[in-house]
């Protein structure tokens, strides 16, 4: 099982780094989706990146792995614990398959001072702001019967309003 790699690419280099490794014969994938964006004077539907600058690459040896590096628009490889983070297969995989189900799929940072809806288990419905984030959970503060309660949910139960 070969794992896949994340890279950090330039603001908006995405596909052109993408283009780059593929003439490089290097194997790469870069999840992509078509919105409808709005300017003053019309309306265009363009491609943009699910993952704002980061391309997934899968590569042999130090060579290619240097090659990457070297590629213009490419920053470095996303680390974890001081190592290049490794990305399953299946993880890829599901990327790709939560793509090709729906039509319009997103990904928003959820940040202190943002209102919030949460999505499951017995608060689903209720709002809330968010205090702090850590990791991958959020602590609210929920306004309810003129009471502050503070929770710690996971940031996959809820939902970024506005």
């Amino acid at each position: 099982m070969e794992h896949w790699f994340a890279i950090y690419t330039k603001s908006r280099m995405e596909k052109k780094v993408a283009d780059r490794l593929a003439e490089q014969h290097i194997e790469v994938y870069c999840p992509t989706q078509t919105v409808l964006r709005q300017w003053s004077d019309r309306k265009k539907k363009v491609t943009v990146a699910v993952f704002p600058s980061y391309v997934f690459v899968r590569f042999k040896g130090e060579e290619e792995r240097l090659s990457i590096l070297q590629t213009p628009g490419t920053v470095n490889f996303v680390r974890h614990l001081g190592a290049d983070a490794k990305i399953r297969p299946s993880e890829i995989e599901a990327i790709q398959a939560l793509l090709g189900e729906y039509e319009e799929v997103s990904v928003e940072a959820i940040e202190k001072g943002d209102k919030v809806q949460i999505q499951h288990g017995g608060m689903k419905g209720q709002e809330g702001k968010v205090i702090k984030t850590q990791k991958d959970k959020v602590i609210l503060y929920i306004e309810s019967l003129g009471l502050s309660l503070k929770a710690e949910i996971s940031q996959a139960k809820v939902k970024k309003l506005g």
